[in-house]
């Protein structure tokens, strides 16, 4: 193949040139006489060009080409086609045998045609850097002529660029791809065939053009900006102009729609920015721009974006209605949502109590924070429940959107809700006795609390009865207070009071009881005189001291004794004048409600003042009790801790001072070792006091003060806060409660019971602890227990909290009590309450197990049994017995065990006549017994067998295994009875009874297991089916067999070592021999063999003995030797092992000899024009014996890098050859590598000769690797910008000397002006003199000797301006609206003006939070010097810096200020998420769990929680912040409670968080309102309601009946039983006989008894149980008599009866009326006596006379008619 130097086109004719001279085909030329064609040819610089540069070893030959029909006009190529070859030497052109001159205008010799193309070169695959291009391939005779057409030169040139042609030789295949083209250029291709022996050949032209396309537009930069709720804004970088912007260049907007994208609208392609509009709100949508030119389409990134949410409108028809008087329906329509995709996901209703309608202003509760409650999308109406009654709430509805990371809140809208009017929920408070005398108490209160009142007050309710139930009274007032009269004298009454509103009437306030009492003397005749509380009545129609002078007497102990005053300045006698008051004398006889009020005392009468005198001597005015006395306080204990306190009236005469007293005031504190402050209670008038809850047996002071006035009463008995009370209570201990949680455990140890308590709960110290414990049963008798009578133990006295009782009984009950004792206050001891426990002792073993008994034997079989242990000795629960009975025999023996529950067991299958032990064990939950054991043998058999079974035969015998067989037994040969049940083989190796096998009745048994080459002694005897089954027969003789030698493994061969160069003829072999022995036993032999000709033969003598002994590994290894081989030949070998029965072999061993190899002749390593590839020749090595080479193994290994001063081997790869050279491609740039070559023989190849070495560089190529430069430095002030960048790794420089270009444009716009260039050798660049304020972009590319590399980031840089100073003077003034920054400017002359400020801020920390934050924030841009920045986290420290603003595209100045400030606090914006804890729920309590707030919604330093409820009052605080729980006691059952939490700062109180929980099921309630009706026909209705205490379902309810007092039983006798019967939950009314019927209607009427008193009780019942009774006594009516007067008698003319029986009475008889007939006359008259006179009868009349008596209600029957005559 030849080399072509230069490629000439001349129009269309291709002319190869070299060194001036022209040779054609088969004519020679002389040396430097060039061949010319009308002239000389010379390059066209037009269309000519430079292609490629052959080689040949037979010297330099050019190549003319002429295509079909190609001609030049004018020319010397006329009509000629095909390859014209111009030699290089000496002669003239010839053709033929001769010499053949070559005209000018044509060619010298007529060519033979070689084969046309017929058709044109065709493109396919068409890219902007390349192209496929295909032709016709070369048909068969193409390649059959001579010379042959083998390959292709394909020239290739851009058309419009001036360069000459390249080429390319293609080989005979019929295509190229072209690589590296230019976009959008037009090139030329000409395909020319070639020749081995380019002398004869002359091929076709073929010339065509092809334009290549744009290039692939880059990915565009698309960026979202920024996205409003309607439209979005992309961000667009413009690319530099590049090869792909040929033509039609088209931007493109796309939106993806259905999966589809879409075009939109095309965009500038300059454009920096596209906003979409008319977007809709909470939508997502995906965009990206097409770039598209002629030929090629890019598409950028993807943008995913979603549309804002838009704030809603607001709800639309709010309203509110109140369902009950603590629910608020709220309700309204949804916003207007059509033109957007956004979803209210929730609305937030938010209320808050604006006040209390029943409350002034100036008692409003204080502000309540706004409650929270969420709603779903879809509901438009929630109940607000737990609302205060009769209150105005204040509502507002707000719609959410969803919102990223949480919702947006839309237009709130406000409505105000008023609930309606309800019951009051409080009783009046401080219920006092206000006046008292003989008939008449006055009652004051004060009304329930605003915020309870729930309506406006209508009035109360009141009801005031004795004690007795004989009266009672009750009405309604106007006022806060009554006067009820009428009552009787010294009658303890009792006072409850109600508020009323339009809604019902509200809990009646607690009882207080209140007896009438003499105060004064009444008003009798004379008006009395009332002063200082003392009404003293003066008898007599003339008073001494003249008439119309009223008198004061003064007490005795306000007179002068001795001369000396000690009271007032009376005068002494003892009476002194007041002028009389003006008001009219008292009218009536009685009544002191018609007495005047006293006269006032004025300062002239010569007395002290009332109060606040200073003198002294007065101190006997106040009223004081004198507490010398013993009747003024006295106290009656109701329980330890409850006390009724009592005192009497404070008098004039028994006590101090001077009235008049209007009220007690009840003062006491505890006695304490610090002083505690004086609770004082006012009494009004009463005169007794109930404390509860006091301190156990603690120490009280007690004292009673006089009140005086009205209104706000006055303390008339002055006491010093801090003096001692004058009375002392001390409170008791009764009994103490019994001790707490009372445990007791047996610890695990027998006969051991711990009994632990806690101290009782109170005040009273205990003394010691007594204890008594006994046995109540053992735990393993159950039956019995009952009936033993145990005697406890004890008392004990302990003064700890726990005791050890030991030496108890084991598994036993034990009941012990433990009795708390204290001293008792009057002497003694006193023992609390009794608290008693059950334990039980730990379990244990039984004690013994009972002693078996041999009940039956048989030659088989045994029963046994045994007696029960008594539940005394078993110490635990039975379990069962477990037994073993171990037989042996001469050859045989057997063990049998199992458990039973039984007393006896059957154990079958035995030996006959053979010794046994039976061992028997008890067990129990406490452990097992000692074994019990007793012996035996079984029975001896008449049906022995006296077999003649003396010949075994062996069947087969391996190494192990033994078949043996025999002949079936006879009872006639063997001299034997029975019938065989089984055949039995025993096994023996000597004296060792190795095995017994059941045969069955099979005649063989093949014995497997056996050890090989081992004499073993076979027997058998045969078992008996018969009346006693299982008798064995006699053993047979002996027989003997021995197994043979184990089949020896495979044993294994593998060449451990082939001939080397000096060692041609040697192998050595390695050797496994079976290690076990089982095969080394007799007639051993093992021998290595070799395969030739005439099969495997031994090879050698036979192995050595020592491969004969066994080893304890797997095999035994060895090494043999074998000499004299054939070099590269095949052999083969293998071992075999031979015993007594086997033969095995290995697997045969088979490789190649080899030869002697020496290494490669000149090798040399040259790269090649590709980067990365190395081209390797070499000459065939000496070849030794005559072995043949198959191939040469190449590797290659990575030597080192020259760049990198380092050397290293790193193994790359290696390749299999057939040929003395190749390429290695895919090789790094510019490194080293070490070649090997290795030549291969035929055969085995696993050992390689030695090689050869070589080394060579690979040609390089630019370097790889985007730098990354950094601006250094910055000076503005000399304009100096320093860049530098990190050094390439040595390995990425692909080639000598590295330098960099470095380049830096100024940007204007979007305009990129280069500024300056140079090329460095270090990694820094410096650019002096900029421009100031100027924007700079620098970029750095590596290079070195093969070009350029990629081109790095571009870093921006901007020149400050060099007179810009920084801002000056920064403050802050924090606002609640934010904070306010203002600063100074020095306004110096720049370079550049200033624009603006620019404030960057950074949210550092919320202070509440324990961790830093450090987030930007937004900057901000303004004009001015000053700016208030809002939205500012609350509680949060912020870092501020402000710096110029310059003129150019917003760059900021260099110089900052910098300013710290914390926002001001608020209050905190959660709420804690509250939820019950219904694990915890119980009845009466309710425990609600809350999480804490988020800290950075505190917004403050914490303070504490709050909270409130519906079962407390007011809102309460919780200090604790870790607290996370709150339990609320005391709830009703059955109730809901709506729980309400927040968080209070140093600010104020956030947001309630709330969560409702409902209290479980408890027993009904009481308080049933119950009451009596009596109707016109007499009958009593009893009527009640729903149990006001709880809400709690009521099953059923029980209600009795009792008669506790009729007229003539005053005392119902004991026994007496109360009729009750069980009515349905929703009964609330039924008659009072039915109840006495046991729900049965009365036979007779009206069953119940007239004037009687009834105690009815009524409690409700449910799941739970039963609830509390509540009472109502009951006065049946008065009737008319059921009974008639009897015993009528007639004494002259007087007709007397007697009375009616009292149980016929049905009341008090108030009359009887009588009718008198007789003598034509009828008289009715009526008496109140039991007899009547009659008078005018006429004598010897006779007349009818009936009487009957009668009550309030009516007259009864007549009694039975009575005739009597009159006599004469």
């Amino acid at each position: 193949m030849g080399n072509i130097i230069q490629l000439w086109v001349i129009g269309t004719i291709l002319l190869t040139v070299t060194d001036g001279c022209i040779m054609g085909s088969r004519n020679m030329c002389n040396s430097g006489t060039p061949l010319m064609f009308g002239g000389r040819i010379q390059p066209l610089p037009r269309d000519g060009g430079l292609v490629n540069l052959f080689r040949n070893n037979e010297g330099r030959r050019f190549v003319f080409l002429v295509p079909p029909g190609g001609r030049r006009n004018g020319g010397g190529l006329r009509g000629a086609r095909g390859v014209i070859v111009i030699n290089e030497g000496a002669g003239r052109c010839s053709r033929g045998n001769g010499q053949c001159p070559i005209p000018a205008t044509d060619v010298p010799c007529k060519m033979p045609s070689p084969p046309f193309l017929d058709e044109p070169l065709i493109f396919s695959n068409i890219t902007s850097t390349g192209v496929m291009v295909t032709w016709e391939a070369l048909d068969e005779k193409a390649r059959q002529r001579n010379p042959p057409i083998t390959w292709y030169a394909l020239n290739i040139r851009d058309v419009g660029s001036g360069e000459s042609f390249s080429s390319v030789p293609v080989s005979s295949g019929a295509f190229h791809r072209a690589r590296g083209l230019t976009p959008d250029t037009l090139y030329q291709f000409q395909l020319v065939p070639m020749s081995e022996d380019v002398t004869e050949v002359i091929g076709p032209l073929s010339n065509q053009t092809m334009r290549t396309l744009c290039g692939v537009p880059s990915t565009p930069s698309f960026l979202e900006s920024s996205t409003t709720s309607r439209s979005v804004t992309f961000d667009i970088i413009p690319l530099t102009p590049d090869d792909w912007q040929c033509s039609d260049l088209t931007t493109t907007l796309q939106v993806l729609n259905d999966y589809v994208w879409e075009d939109i609208r095309p965009i500038e392609n300059s454009a920096t920015s596209v906003v979409v509009d008319g977007l809709t709100p909470c939508t997502s949508y995906s965009y990206r721009l097409k770039l598209s030119n002629l030929h090629e389409t890019s598409h950028s990134d993807a943008q995913d974006i979603t549309t804002d949410e838009e704030v809603p409108g607001e709800v639309t028809s709010a309203s509110s209605e109140s369902t009950s008087p603590q629910t608020l329906n709220v309700s309204w329509t949804p916003p207007d949502m059509s033109n957007t995709a956004c979803e209210v996901v929730s609305y937030r209703i938010q209320y808050s109590l604006v006040g209390h309608m029943s409350c002034p202003l100036d008692e409003q509760p204080a502000d309540e924070a706004h409650q929270v409650v969420y709603t779903e999308r879809d509901i438009t109406s929630i109940p607000l429940v737990w609302l205060e009654h009769y209150a105005e709430y204040n509502i507002s509805i707000t719609p959410l959107v969803a919102a990223p990371g949480g919702s947006t809140a839309g237009e709130a809208v406000s409505i105000i809700g008023s609930t309606t009017t309800a019951a009051p929920s409080e009783a009046p408070r401080e219920v006092i006795l206000k006046g008292v005398a003989k008939t008449q108490l006055t009652f004051r209160w004060r009304p329930p609390p605003c915020t309870t009142q729930n309506g406006v007050i209508t009035g109360y309710a009141y009801v005031i009865a004795d004690n007795s139930g004989e009266m009672s009274n009750s009405g309604t007032v106007d006022t806060t207070s009554v006067k009820i009269s009428d009552l009787d004298q010294d009658t303890e009454y009792t006072f409850k009071v109600a508020a009323l509103t339009s809604a019902g009437i509200g809990p009646y306030s607690s009882p207080v009881k209140e007896t009438t009492r003499s105060r004064g003397n009444e008003c009798s005749g004379k008006q009395p005189l009332q002063v200082g509380g003392m009404l003293s009545s003066l008898t007599g129609d003339t008073p001494p001291w003249g008439s119309g002078q009223p008198i004061f007497i003064v007490p005795h102990h306000l007179r002068s004794r001795n001369g000396r005053r000690t009271g007032p300045p009376f005068r002494p006698g003892g009476i002194i004048r007041i002028k009389r008051s003006t008001q009219s004398p008292c009218s009536g006889s009685s009544g002191a409600a018609n007495c005047p009020t006293p006269p006032e005392i004025t300062e002239s009468m010569d007395v002290c003042p009332l109060a606040g005198s200073a003198d002294e001597n007065c101190g006997a005015a106040y009223p004081r009790f004198s507490y010398d006395r013993e009747d003024v306080m006295s106290f009656v204990r109701l329980d330890r801790t409850e006390v009724k306190v009592t005192w009497r009236d404070w008098s004039l005469t028994k006590d101090r001072g001077v009235g008049p007293v209007t009220g007690y005031l009840l003062r006491y504190r505890r006695r304490h070792q610090r002083i505690e402050p004086v609770i004082e209670i006012p009494k009004g008038m009463s005169l007794y006091h109930e404390l509860f809850n006091l301190t156990a047996n603690a120490d009280y002071e007690f004292e009673v003060v006089a009140l005086k006035g009205e209104g706000r009463m006055e303390i008339i008995q002055p006491r010093a806060m801090d003096a001692e009370l004058p009375v002392l209570y001390r409170t008791g201990c009764g009994e103490l409660d019994p001790v707490q949680n009372l445990t007791v455990t047996n610890n695990g140890e027998y006969g051991t019971l711990v009994v632990s308590w806690d101290t009782p709960i109170g005040f009273c110290t205990v003394q010691y602890y007594e204890y008594v414990y006994g046995e109540l049963s053992m735990k393993a008798c159950p039956d019995e227990g009952g009936e033993r009578h145990f005697s406890p133990r004890g008392p004990f006295d302990t003064t700890e909290n726990n005791i050890t009782l030991t030496y108890l009984g084991d598994y036993t009950e034990y009941n012990i009590s433990i009795i708390p004792v204290t001293l008792d206050p009057e002497g003694g001891y006193l023992n609390g309450e009794e608290t008693s426990i059950v334990g039980t002792t730990s379990e244990n073993a039984p004690t013994r197990t009972p002693t078996p008994t041999l009940t039956t034997t048989n030659p088989t079989s045994v029963v046994i049994s045994w007696s029960n242990l008594s539940c005394w000795e078993m110490a635990g629960e039975f379990t069962m017995y477990s037994y073993i009975l171990r037989q042996s025999w001469e050859y045989d023996g057997l063990e049998i065990n199992g458990t039973t529950t039984e007393n006896t067991v059957e154990i079958e299958g035995l030996i006959a006549y053979a010794n046994f032990t039976f061992e028997l064990q008890i067990h129990s939950t406490g452990g097992a017994a000692p074994v019990s054991i007793i012996s035996g043998r079984t029975d001896s058999s008449t049906e022995l067998f006296h077999s003649n079974l003396t010949v075994l035969v062996t069947e087969n015998v391996t190494s192990s295994s033994v078949t043996l067989s025999w002949r079936a037994w006879d009872p006639e040969i063997d001299n034997g009875t029975g019938t065989v049940q089984s055949y039995i083989i025993s096994v023996s190796q000597g004296d060792n009874l190795i095995d017994i096998i059941d045969a069955g009745l099979n005649l063989s048994v093949t014995v497997e297991s056996l050890d090989f080459d081992t004499m073993y002694d076979f027997r058998f005897f045969i078992v008996a089916r018969g009346p006693v089954p299982g008798v064995r027969g006699l053993i047979s003789d002996p027989h003997f067999v021995q197994t043979h030698c184990a089949v020896p493994s495979r044993p294994g061969l593998e060449l451990k070592l082939l001939p080397k160069t000096e060692l041609l003829n040697k192998v050595i072999l390695k050797l496994q021999i079976p290690g076990e022995a089982g095969w080394r036993c007799r007639n051993l032999a093992a021998h290595l063999q070799k395969e030739g000709d005439g099969g495997w033969t031994n090879d050698g003598e036979q192995l050595i003995n020592n491969y004969m002994k066994g080893t304890e590994t797997d095999y035994y290894e060895d090494f043999v030797q074998r000499e004299d081989l054939v070099p590269c030949s095949e052999v083969a070998y293998r071992v075999q092992l031979v015993n007594d029965h086997h033969t095995v072999y290995s697997e045969p061993l088979r490789f190649t000899t080899l030869g002697k190899l020496s290494n490669v002749r000149d090798l040399t390593v040259a790269e090649t024009e590709e980067p990365g590839e190395l081209f390797v020749d070499w000459e065939v090595p000496e070849v030794i014996n005559n072995c043949p080479i198959t191939s040469y193994i190449v590797e290659y290994n990575l030597f080192g890098t020259p760049t990198c001063q380092r050397n290293i081997k790193q193994y790359i790869d290696s390749k299999i050859v057939n040929e003395t050279q190749a390429r290695i491609p895919d090789l790094e740039p510019y490194r080293h590598y070490t070649i090997e070559v290795s030549p291969v023989l035929t055969g085995y190849a696993g050992n390689v000769p030695e090689r050869e070495y070589g080394i060579g560089l690979t040609r390089g190529h630019e370097p790889i690797g985007i730098l990354e430069p950094v601006v250094e430095i910055n000076a503005s002030s000399i304009r100096e910008l320093k860049f530098s960048w990190r050094e390439l790794p040595c390995e990425t420089h692909n080639g000598p000397n590295l330098t960099y270009l470095c380049e830096l444009y100024l940007t204007n716009g979007r305009r990129h002006i280069l500024e300056d260039s140079m090329v460095a050798d270090s990694e820094t660049c410096t650019f002096e003199n900029l421009k100031a304020c100027g924007n700079y972009s620098f970029r750095v590319t590596p290079g070195n000797d093969y070009g350029l590399g990629n081109v790095s980031h571009e870093v921006t840089a901007r020149i400050s301006a060099t007179a810009l100073g920084p801002v000056e003077n920064i403050s802050t003034v924090v606002l609640p609206e934010g904070v306010a920054v203002r600063w100074e400017r020095d306004e110096v002359s720049g370079l550049c003006p200033v624009a603006g400020y620019k404030l960057n801020y950074m949210l550092q920390r919320q202070q509440a939070c324990r961790y830093c934050i450090d987030e930007v924030q937004r900057p901000i841009y303004t004009n001015g010097t000053s700016y208030l920045i809002e939205n500012l986290t609350a509680f949060s420290t912020y870092k501020i810096n402000i710096s110029v603003q310059l003129d150019e595209q917003g760059s900021v100045g260099l110089v900052l200020r910098e300013k710290i400030f914390t926002s001001k606090s608020t209050a905190p914006t959660e709420a804690p998420v509250v939820r019950v804890d219904t694990s915890l729920s119980k009845s009466q309590s309710l425990t609600f769990k809350w999480n804490p707030i988020n800290c950075t919604a505190l917004n403050g330093i914490f303070k504490q929680y709050t909270f409130k409820s519906n079962g407390t009052k007011g809102e309460i605080g919780i200090s604790n912040r870790r607290r996370r729980s709150r339990t609320l006691p005391n709830l009703i059952p059955c109730t809901t409670y709506q729980f309400q939490i927040r968080v209070v700062n140093s600010i104020g109180g956030g947001p309630f968080g709330s969560a409702f929980g409902t209290t479980a099921i408890g027993k009904p309630g009481r308080d049933f309102s119950l009451s009596s009706e009596t109707r016109d026909d007499k009958t009593v209705i009893l009527h009640w309601q729903r149990s006001a205490q709880n809400p709690c379902p009521i099953d059923h309810y029980v209600i009795g009946a009792l008669l506790t007092d009729d007229l003539c039983e005053e005392v119902i006798p004991r026994g007496h039983e109360r009729e009750e019967m069980t009515l349905a939950g929703t009964v609330t009314s039924i008659r009072l006989e039915e109840i006495l019927m046991n729900g049965n209607d009365p036979e007779d009427g009206n069953n119940l008894k007239a004037r009687s008193i009834y105690q009815v009780t009524l409690r409700a019942r449910n799941s739970i149980g039963d609830g509390e009774e509540d009472f109502l006594e009951v006065r049946t009516p008065e009737l008319a008599p059921s009974g008639s007067p009897g015993a009528i008698a007639q004494v002259m003319g007087t007709i007397s009866w007697s009375e009616v029986p009292c149980k016929e009475r049905n009341g008090v008889i108030v009359d009887y009326e009588f009718a008198l007939s007789g003598d034509g006359i009828v008289r009715t008259d009526v008496s109140t006596r039991k007899e009547v006179t009659l008078t005018g009868l006429v004598a010897g009349s006779t007349y009818s006379f009936k009487v009957r008596a009668g009550t309030s209600a009516g007259y009864g029957p007549w009694s039975e008619e009575v005739h009597f005559q009159v006599n004469e």
